[in-house]
């Protein structure tokens, strides 16, 4: 599998993977992207790897975990929480964070309007008053987009929809 595809692929689950461990998007982009630059270095030498994503998960966790170390202020009452109990084998936590991935590839996927009603009301925890003032139409509208991208989710994917309720 070339790095592209390794990009397409793991990309967005390897962030929300880092996330879990540094606890700021952009910080966790960042990481992955080195770990990725790291990775195409390495196999532009001729390293080759049998197992890449799993390689490509260590390299995340581990240069997460540094990051961490390094800057200890960064986050401190998020790292101080998600670090104290870390499982030498954190196989639940790359499912987790794939199952993640799959569920915003699915969100982003969502009809615009009915997307940013979704997003506005389940990632921003804004009210369906709140929502309908600031895009300017009804609270009826509001409800219709958000029953649409509930129905959509649904009907994709059951798993993703349980992955909801937990939210």
């Amino acid at each position: 599998m070339s790095i592209e595809q390794l990009f397409r692929q793991y990309y967005r689950a390897l962030c929300l993977y880092a996330v879990h461990f540094i606890g700021d998007i952009d910080t966790a982009e960042d990481v992955v992207m080195d770990c990725f630059v790291r990775f195409a270095e390495k196999t532009d030498c001729g390293e080759e790897f049998a197992a890449p994503k799993s390689y490509l998960y260590s390299m995340v966790r581990n240069s997460s975990l540094d990051y961490v170390q390094r800057n200890p202020y960064h986050n401190a009452t998020y790292t101080d929480v998600s670090l104290a109990n870390l499982p030498a084998d954190d196989t639940d936590l790359q499912e987790q964070s794939e199952r993640e991935a799959r569920l915003w590839a699915e969100i982003d996927s969502l009809p615009t309007m009915c997307r940013r009603v979704f997003l506005m009301s389940k990632r921003d925890g804004k009210r369906n008053s709140d929502i309908a003032s600031t895009l300017g139409i009804s609270i009826k509208t509001v409800e219709a987009h958000m029953h649409k991208a509930y129905a959509t989710l649904r009907g994709r994917a059951k798993a993703i929809y349980l992955l909801l309720l937990q939210l």
